[in-house]
């Protein structure tokens, strides 16, 4: 069991300070010592390691060579407690070595969570580590090491300052507690929830797919399916507690994404080998779909509460009874899905065909071919076409609802067209996608009202969130009055025409934006 508490050095002035301290309280700090650091992360290409709830380091320090599974959990504020697994490997030893060369106890665990799925590299950690014992009584009872570290994720880096104090020898938690109580006391010092593989994590999170104008279309796709692939499973975690709302958004909109893709890049891609993979992507996004709309409309009606003063606020009493039904259901049903075994083997198979170039059987030549520089103008033009198409629907007196959500769609589609593109494309394309962002915002408000109103007529017809089914229409009581409620459904109405009516100038601020010269400045970089 490895147990320390993790802090954040602010600055090099702390940094300095910290290495010169003779003493924490009743505690001696010996002499240090210096040592380079080189951790690289490993894990499967579905993260099975990770969503067990492990991460598996490769350490080199001192002529060592070190294998350490770490479980992720404990956590209370700075102090970390997690049970570990460490083993030398011989310095000739092939890294990550194949779970079957390591020693028996080791190996099982390994085995049990990677089902002898290969290791992939994530991530690489670089530190200089200024380790200096810790004594009470001139008895070793922890270690504080001051750390200048370097992550080092998808081409880009990033450096920070960090303070172990680990519990070793005759150590105990109510040792560390009272080196807690001195370092809190320090200005500086921050506690650090995060342990170093967390922190790469999210760096990988936000990494770019890595393309570049030379790549073929195709390698392309697998670069932007393979980066929203991971986006989706490093949110998984968030979303199965529930405790963390954006998980589940970002997710959701990783599931987008990625269908998204599978739309712009169709003319290189071959659906008999990989529609199977876009049909498991559709019901996962459904499935959390279900949920994220519940949530939004939750934040809404509570935005709606907040504009009445406090202890007048309406009675949504029956709303929420209704909501807590539905939600309760949505949830079950989504933690069933993301534990079942369908979606395991779908997260499984379908990272393994993105972990390397696409074989011949998923492309469709001789398009898959072709270069991404080449192919990029034409993807572009193609979504702009449909863009330019749903907005004059728009200026026709006959327009539905149903035109602005396809508008909605046709928006977000060229918004991510440009967001794959975007690390090839010129530095005008970052105001473009901005751009297209607030007018998405816009017509998703817009949508938000109209899914809104709909489960508001059925509350108030039926006191549920969704019509009964047929074999129970005989068990509906007649509601009780909720005029509140009505009084809800008809601000919703009033936003569905203020949108609508202020949609022309919304697209008006998009023109004045010189939104068609940005994108002409975007695509030519890719001829530069």
């Amino acid at each position: 069991m490895e147990i320390e508490a993790k802090f954040t050095v602010q600055d090099a002035q702390v940094y300095a300070q910290l290495r010169t301290l003779d003493s924490l309280g009743r505690f001696t700090l010996a002499a240090g010592h210096t040592h380079e650091i080189h951790d690289a992360y490993f894990d499967t290409p579905d993260l099975s390691l990770l969503q067990a709830g492990y991460a598996c380091r490769q350490r080199i320090q001192d002529g060592q060579h070190l294998l350490t599974l770490k479980a992720r959990h404990g956590v209370s504020g700075a102090v970390h407690r997690r049970a570990e697994w460490e083993m030398c490997l011989p310095a000739t030893a092939e890294m990550p070595p194949p779970p079957e060369s390591l020693p028996d106890d080791v190996c099982r665990q390994l085995l049990a969570l990677t089902e002898n799925a290969p290791l992939k590299p994530l991530f690489s950690l670089k530190q200089q580590r200024y380790a200096r014992p810790v004594q009470r009584d001139r008895h070793l009872v922890a270690e504080m090491n001051l750390d200048t570290a370097t992550l080092c994720c998808a081409g880009s880096e990033r450096s920070f300052m960090e303070l172990e104090v680990e519990l070793q020898g005759e150590g105990n938690e109510a040792d560390l507690a009272a080196m807690l109580a001195c370092l809190t006391a320090i200005p500086g010092l921050a506690p650090q929830p995060l342990s170093k593989f967390e922190q790469g994590l999210a760096m990988l999170r936000d990494a770019p797919p890595g393309l570049t104008p030379e790549d073929t279309i195709a390698e392309a796709a697998r670069k932007t399916l393979r980066l929203h692939l991971l986006r989706m499973m490093l949110n998984e975690e968030g979303t199965r507690t529930g405790k963390a709302p954006e998980s589940l958004h970002d997710m959701r909109v990783a599931t987008r994404r990625m269908r998204t893709a599978f739309r712009v890049f169709a003319a290189a891609l071959n659906l008999e080998t990989l529609g199977p993979h876009l049909k498991d992507l559709r019901r996962t996004g459904r499935t959390l779909g279900r949920v994220r709309d519940l949530d939004v409309f939750r934040e809404n009606a509570q935005a709606y509460l907040e504009t009445f003063a406090k202890g007048s606020q309406p009675d949504l009493t029956m709303l929420q009874q209704a909501w807590d039904a539905e939600y309760e259901h949505a949830r079950t049903a989504l933690l069933k899905y993301l534990d079942g075994s369908r979606y395991a083997r779908f997260k499984r198979e379908f990272a393994l065909m993105l972990a390397a170039p696409f074989p011949a059987s998923a492309i469709s030549l001789p398009y898959a071919a072709r270069v991404t520089a080449e192919a990029v103008p034409e993807l572009i033009r193609e979504r702009l076409a449909e863009f330019y198409t749903s907005q004059m629907r728009l200026a026709q007196p006959e327009a539905a609802l149903t035109d602005y959500h396809r508008m909605r769609i046709v928006t977000k589609n060229l918004r991510y067209t440009l967001e794959y593109f975007r690390e090839v494309l010129g530095v005008e394309a970052e105001q473009a996608i901005a751009e297209l962002k607030t007018l998405q915002n816009h017509l998703g408000a817009l949508q938000d009202a109209v899914v809104a109103s709909t489960h508001l007529h059925h509350v108030l017809a039926w006191g549920t969130w969704t019509p009964p089914a047929d074999a129970n229409l005989r068990w509906c009581k007649q509601p009780a009055a909720a005029p509140d409620v009505a009084a809800y459904l008809a601000f919703q109405q009033a936003e569905i025409r203020r949108l609508v009516g202020a949609f022309p100038e919304a697209w008006k601020r998009l023109e004045c934006a010189g939104f068609e010269a940005l994108i002409a400045s975007a695509i030519a970089a890719l001829r530069a």
